[in-house]
């Protein structure tokens, strides 16, 4: 049901509340792999405060789901709330600096929250008030706060979808606690205007709001459509996003692959950097079988380290061994149409803009390996050759029962081991 990729080794936080909401989240993530830990915070602020807090403990336990309390009471007298001060700015740093002591404590691999489409209405009708430019208008399917990845599942849910979720799956939850979020933690937008909407006008803000984000929502849709397709991202592109729609991009990116990957906040603040270097071929590496590439203007994913890109050299006619392939030119190349004016020689992996003349047309390389038939894995480490120009002026044809015909020798090891 939940948009996310899920890995059943990992461990993910909710922050929970009883209300609505958050239970209707809850009982989603129960349905999803991995260890689901719900962290929930005691404001005492009203009445039925205790019975909530309690009531949540209790469904948790009773679902074998593991759960964390902080009891504002229990807080250092300097982190205490102060009559006067603003309750929601207060809340927010609690709960936060609580979410970030149990993420670190445990590994955590994101922090859902379940925020939902009134609150996303509310966000961007705050931001219109206040005739704030940002970058992005509304909140963010996923986002970093505090280096941590956080999620918001929900957006495409109203209030009202919610609970009947919560009334078709028999999912409690306390009317008290909604009641209360709505007075002291979201703003009066809430209750004095989007509790009122229709239908229409709900769907009237939310395409304004689409309209605001028009540039973003199109770059958006245009990665998405290169993650679906299983293509590299083009670095211009993703660097243009704003920083929680770069890291949301990054995630399903990162999600589409077949490793157990979960992007960390780090991750996503060095794969930023590493795009915005001035080297055209990095790496960085997720874990010890799966790396974001960078060639040139794209990012691409690799999961062997045999498979990363190369470059070497050979300043004259000789022999090279590299873990790619083996290749003795020591009585020439002719064969192979290199010749001696040629050197010294820059041997690599293809990048997305190379380009080689056959049968007199130029063919984009990548291309060629397409019409050839060459198996995703050796594409990565099919070497090309440059002359001393940086002209490509030879790739040695793929077939399936490949074998070298020439008098000078080329072997492929990565091949060679399939």
């Amino acid at each position: 049901m939940l948009d996310y990729k899920f890995e059943k080794n990992a461990t993910y936080l909710v922050a929970g509340t009883y209300g609505p909401d958050s239970m209707a989240l809850i009982d989603m993530l129960t349905h999803e792999q991995g260890r689901i830990i719900v962290c929930a915070v005691n404001y005492h602020k009203f009445a039925e405060s205790n019975a909530d807090f309690s009531s949540l403990q209790f469904y948790c336990e009773a679902k074998k789901i593991e759960f964390r309390g902080l009891d504002t009471d229990d807080l250092p007298a300097d982190k205490k709330y102060v009559e006067g001060a603003d309750f929601k700015d207060w809340a927010r740093d609690v709960r936060y600096s609580f979410f970030k002591e149990i993420y670190d404590k445990e590994k955590a691999s994101a922090l859902f929250l379940a925020h939902q489409q009134d609150d996303l209405i509310e966000t961007y009708l705050l931001q219109k008030q206040r005739k704030a430019h940002v970058a992005h208008y509304g909140l963010a399917s996923v986002a970093t706060v505090d280096g941590m990845i956080v999620v918001r599942p929900l957006l495409n849910f109203s209030r009202q979808d919610l609970l009947d979720y919560n009334a078709e799956h028999r999912v409690p939850y306390s009317a008290s606690d909604a009641t209360f979020q709505d007075q002291y933690i979201r703003n009066p937008i809430r209750r004095d205007i989007i509790s009122k909407l229709s239908e229409i006008d709900r769907d009237n803000i939310l395409n304004e709001m689409r309209a605001a984000n028009d540039e973003t929502f199109g770059l958006v849709k245009n990665m998405t459509t290169k993650i679906e397709e299983g293509e590299e991202l083009d670095i211009r592109g993703l660097i243009a996003l704003p920083h929680d729609e770069f890291a949301a991009t990054l995630v399903k990116f990162v999600s589409k692959t077949d490793s157990a990957v979960n992007l960390k906040a780090e991750d996503i603040a060095g794969i930023r950097k590493m795009c915005l270097a001035p080297q055209p071929n990095l790496t960085y590496k997720l874990s010890p079988t799966t790396f974001v590439i960078k060639e040139y203007d794209v990012i691409t994913i690799g999961h062997d380290p045999d498979e990363l890109p190369y470059c070497v050299t050979l300043d004259k006619p000789g022999v090279l061994d590299t873990d790619a392939f083996y290749l003795d030119f020591s009585m020439g190349a002719e064969d192979r149409n290199i010749h001696a004016d040629d050197y010294p020689l820059t041997i690599r992996s293809v990048l997305p803009a190379d380009t080689y003349v056959v049968h007199g047309f130029l063919e984009p390389v990548r291309r060629l390996y397409s019409v050839w038939k060459m198996p995703l894995a050796l594409r990565a480490i099919w070497p090309v050759f440059l002359n001393k120009d940086g002209k490509i002026i030879y790739v040695p044809t793929y077939k399936a029962d490949f074998r070298e015909y020439h008098t000078s020798v080329l072997r492929i090891k990565f091949a060679e081991k399939k």
